[in-house]
């Protein structure tokens, strides 16, 4: 209602002005070129201050976004039940035949349980869901690997790829079963509405399973609390730095995952696939036994 009353008084403005030098042409005799350039700049200001109030309209919506709706599924919704689409193969993902090496195969089979296994042992709230795509696109160009898609309760995050680590594989690929690395990449919006706590679980858990663990297992969770505080830090300021923004976290790891091929391959032994036992869930998440 607002608007239509400042339509109106701009244009009833116009209306006036127009008048006025009408009626100053004939009692002055001023020329019409006078009285155009006057229409002419009234005519500007209107205008300019119609485009001043749709961008600023504009920059309202973009700033001011209302998160009411994100923060109520983050902070109350129900948590999210992964339904994983695994790949069967790379090709079958989506990956470009040429792109994929030896290396490729082996981290695609060492990563076929990563789902379950971050399920299995990140704080309450977070799902990890696996999707059919092994066409993984990066900073450096298209890759090949494991994607997943990241929820916090019943708002969807963002998502987690893996991918080859180091550059030895690249001119020895038949060689990375011996020289094991991965590359794990973590994007989610709206990080700031979640709790520290939570947060801090999915980004540790992360560092600490792709990163070494086997030689000194307490060092590495030092470590990898150190990482994730150091990462979280650096979203906090860049979150205050810009608040008129909704930041991005990114965060990336790099590592020989020691401690997933430990799971895994206790798993096996014990002969347990996460998928057929617990969905590639929490164990405590449904009635399966």
């Amino acid at each position: 209602m607002k608007s239509i009353i400042k339509k109106i008084a701009l244009w009833g403005t116009v209306i006036v002005v127009a008048l006025i030098g009408y009626a100053a042409k004939h009692a002055y005799d001023v020329s019409d070129q006078t009285i155009l350039l006057a229409v002419l700049i009234a005519w500007m200001t209107v205008g300019s201050f119609q485009f001043d109030t749709r961008i600023g309209a504009l920059e309202e919506r973009v700033i001011h976004k209302d998160f009411s709706a994100i923060r109520l599924a983050i902070l109350e919704g129900e948590r999210h039940k992964p339904k994983h689409d695994q790949p069967k193969s790379l090709i079958e993902g989506g990956a470009v035949r040429s792109f994929i090496t030896a290396a490729h195969e082996v981290l695609f089979d060492d990563f076929r349980w990563f789902g379950a296994v971050l399920n299995q042992h990140l704080s309450e709230g977070w799902a990890i869901e696996e999707i059919n795509d092994t066409d993984v696109r990066s900073f450096d160009g298209p890759e090949v690997g494991r994607r997943y898609r990241v929820f916090y309760n019943a708002c969807q995050m963002g998502t987690i790829q893996v991918t080859v680590g180091g550059s030895d594989w690249i001119f020895h690929p038949e060689e990375f079963a011996d020289n094991r690395k991965a590359r794990v990449g973590l994007e989610l919006d709206y990080l700031r509405f979640v709790p520290f706590g939570a947060a801090h679980s999915l980004v540790t858990t992360l560092a600490l399973y792709v990163g070494q663990f086997s030689h000194d297992s307490e060092g590495a969770r030092e470590r990898a609390s150190t990482i994730a505080n150091s990462a979280l830090a650096g979203h906090l300021w860049e979150s205050v730095r810009t608040p008129d923004i909704d930041t991005t976290f990114e965060f990336r790891s790099e590592g020989p995952y020691e401690l997933l091929r430990h799971i895994v391959a206790h798993w096996k032994s014990s002969g347990i696939d996460p998928f057929e036992k617990w969905d590639g869930d929490r164990s405590w998440s449904n009635d399966k036994t």
